[in-house]
């Protein structure tokens, strides 16, 4: 793969163009192509295959109908059951039990994926749209997350490997409409963290420069992909994305862990998270995936968040998950908005010409 891009980091694309036999207007076959773009990761060499295909295939899920089904049973997010039902956390963790940043509410998952693990619930409101969010309930429940995590760390510093996730919705793998987050922390990282990590240090290492502040530096250039700024926080689309749709990155220039996060830089980052939802909810999907990432050295790494919307997908009168094998047997991603094409559609939010 060959990459005109000058710089540091290369972007490396190839396409290539599938064959096959069509037919015209006029019923007969005539050879035609479909191209294929693979793109490489610039830092961790993952593959992605860019294959674009027409947004009308996006369904719009029927928001009244969720709610309704989602309401058949008690919430126990919702007050005041959250209240009589919610562990605790152990004091030596948690003096207070549970960690609250208006009506923020943090407390152990019931059901953790590693040694410690908490669940946020964003507020009382029990359905909120993505275009319904206030960036106050988005800053209480990150500074919930963020608390979670300050807790951890200090009652068990061994525990150096977290993240603050959301599944927002069905969709995105989430068991409840009521808005939450979750907080991880542990003594092992990811696999995706742990590449992320070592990928940046391997960087370091050759060029003596942060990956990260390189990649800013470039994308600014170039502008196929680099949104915009907000405050401390900047936002680009992922030149090999790991979502269907593209998905979008956060950096937070100079801190190198989600700890370090002030309380500015996170209100920075709930303003450009409100453009985010905005800018799904105009693509006619319900629901997403977000991460956090931390490091550990501010030369090698820089703090991080990716966000992937999510959403089903129109291929016959079925409706069809965004998922299929070629993300989850094959390890890699198909998507089919291009990522300079989502940033095109991002900027509108983030420079006001789309705000309501």
């Amino acid at each position: 793969m060959k990459s005109p891009d000058s710089g540091p980091i290369k972007f490396q694309r190839e396409v290539v163009q599938s064959r096959l036999m069509a037919r015209d207007s006029s019923g007969a076959f005539a050879e035609g192509t479909i191209p294929v773009e693979l793109r490489l990761d610039p830092l961790t060499g993952r593959s992605c295959r860019v294959v674009p295909f027409s947004l009308d295939r996006i369904i719009k899920t029927d928001l009244a109908a969720m709610e309704k089904r989602s309401r058949e049973l008690p919430c126990p997010f919702c007050p005041p059951l959250v209240e009589q039902i919610i562990p605790r956390f152990p004091p030596d963790l948690v003096p207070e039990g549970v960690i609250r940043r208006g009506k923020a509410l943090a407390f152990p998952n019931t059901g953790p994926y590693d040694i410690h693990g908490a669940v946020i619930v964003v507020t009382d409101e029990h359905f909120v749209p993505l275009n319904k969010f206030t960036q106050e309930a988005v800053l209480n429940a990150l500074l919930a997350a963020q608390d979670f995590v300050k807790y951890m760390q200090q009652a068990d510093p061994a525990a150096k490997h977290h993240f603050i996730a959301w599944n927002y919705m069905p969709p995105s793998g989430g068991s409840l409409v009521h808005p939450h987050l979750q907080g991880n922390a542990g003594y092992r990282p990811t696999v995706y963290q742990k590449l992320l990590l070592e990928s940046s240090r391997k960087y370091f290492r050759k060029k003596g420069q942060n990956y990260w502040s390189d990649l800013l530096q470039q994308e600014k250039q170039t502008d196929e992909r680099y949104i915009g700024r907000i405050g401390a926080t900047e936002w680009l689309t992922s030149f090999a994305p790991r979502g269907r749709l593209s998905d979008i990155l956060v950096v937070f220039p100079g801190r190198t862990s989600v700890v370090e996060l002030t309380r500015a830089d996170l209100r920075d980052f709930s303003a450009g998270l409100l453009k985010v939802f905005r800018y799904i909810d105009e693509l006619k999907l319900v629901s997403f995936n977000m991460s956090t990432y931390s490091g550990f050295d501010s030369g090698q790494f820089w703090a991080q968040a990716r966000i992937v919307p999510r959403g089903l997908l129109l291929y016959s009168p079925i409706e069809t998950s965004d998922q299929f094998y070629y993300q989850l047997l094959q390890d890699e991603n198909i998507c089919i908005l291009s990522p300079e094409a989502a940033c095109r559609r991002m900027k509108k939010w983030f420079n006001g010409t789309n705000e309501k």
